[in-house]
């Protein structure tokens, strides 16, 4: 590890209908290893999730998008990611603005 880069769209819903901010808020702790996987739909997107517990631990995990790498780390790492690189990171840190919407997430990787 040792680049860092900001998460975009923390303020955005998934596709399940869940709030990442919401997901930010109450699961995202300084040093939580993430989990890093190519979009489809754009031939750049690197999305960013976090493992939750489903149902208090008792059912184990799940993973829950938090949002992307931005664009200028997504491109390069997302060539690397095709090549069958296998690329970590962790939660460098998290702020939840009072009365805003987007909190902000950095990633050590």
């Amino acid at each position: 590890m040792g680049r860092t880069t900001n998460v975009a769209g923390t303020g955005y819903k998934n596709s399940d209908g869940s709030s990442r901010r919401n997901i930010i808020r109450r699961f995202v702790r300084e040093n939580m290893p993430v989990t890093l996987r190519r979009e489809p739909h754009d031939i750049n997107a690197v999305a960013v999730y976090v493992s939750v517990p489903r149902l208090f631990g008792l059912l184990g995990t799940t993973l829950k998008q938090i949002g992307y790498l931005k664009a200028s780390a997504a491109m390069s790492l997302a060539k690397q990611m095709d090549m069958g690189e296998s690329l970590t990171g962790r939660i460098g840190s998290y702020h939840m603005p009072p009365g805003k919407d987007l909190p902000r997430v950095s990633l050590e990787l």
